[in-house]
């Protein structure tokens, strides 16, 4: 029996596992955020869920740059929405 860890949506609000999930990264040297796709990075982690909408509502409410407290660019939203 294993523990699956549960994340929240920085969009929806909603817990889902986190192998659902597409995690973001915020790079504690650099302050860079980017997409952790093998979600093995070092750092504080947002997630969003693997879903289209989701990804519009994230950016939208800003919910990635109020999560990590710092400024996002766009291009990364399209990245998440490529992995949808």
């Amino acid at each position: 029996m294993n523990h699956i860890p549960m994340r929240m949506c920085v969009a929806c609000r909603k817990m889902y596992p986190q192998n659902e999930l597409i995690r973001f990264v915020r790079d504690n040297e650099t302050g860079e955020v980017k997409i952790d796709e093998g979600k093995k990075l070092f750092g504080r982690g947002a997630y969003i869920c693997k879903n289209a909408d989701c990804v519009k509502k994230a950016e939208k409410k800003k919910g990635i740059e109020r999560h990590f407290k710092c400024a996002v660019p766009n291009e990364l939203y399209r990245q998440a929405e490529e992995l949808v």
